[in-house]
């Protein structure tokens, strides 16, 4: 048998190296993007999409009415956020002064909430729960608290329905 010595350049030996660990610098800054990444739950390209989910999973839907300037709409929506109880019972929709000028109008119009419109037209957010079939449940403005917390729980528990899987699976 013939034996071969290899012989390797020093240029193609440091070309392979730094390729290797250019790779995974890519490969681990990629990885590193995609967890840190967070899904905003509030985004929706338009409002038919929160009501078809939360009639699909028999949810309320929670929304977030943004006026343009607004100063606590970003505590408001991590306060939300953070309840683990709300995650399960609602549908996160934002109404956004700019994004979405027709249905932040149609509830700026309804006199009903006048001290809560009040508060939007000074730069303040205001949360609450619709159903289906856009009827205002609640309305509330500034960063909700414990009490909140608790009222949102009891209303998603009194008007809880069933969802279209659940009555599926019941018709024979």
């Amino acid at each position: 048998m013939i034996k071969r010595k290899i012989q390797l350049s020093w240029k193609n030996v440091s070309l392979f190296s730094l390729s290797l660990i250019g790779t995974s610098w890519l490969g681990f800054s990629v990885w590193n993007y995609w967890n840190n990444m967070k899904i905003d739950p509030w985004k929706r390209s338009a409002d038919s999409p929160a009501r078809i989910l939360a009639e699909k999973n028999g949810k309320l839907i929670l929304f977030l009415i943004e006026p343009e300037t607004c100063f606590d709409c970003k505590e408001i929506r991590i306060v939300l956020e953070d309840l683990p109880e709300l995650k399960n019972r609602f549908v996160f929709d934002s109404i956004g002064e700019k994004e979405d000028p027709t249905r932040y109008e149609a509830i700026s119009l309804d006199d009903r909430y006048s001290e809560e419109l009040e508060a939007l037209a000074n730069g303040r957010g205001a949360w609450g729960v619709k159903n289906v079939s856009d009827e205002i449940l609640f309305l509330k403005k500034g960063v909700p608290g414990i009490k909140e917390g608790t009222i949102l729980l009891e209303l998603a528990e009194k008007n809880r329905f069933r969802s279209k899987e659940e009555e599926s699976l019941k018709q024979p």
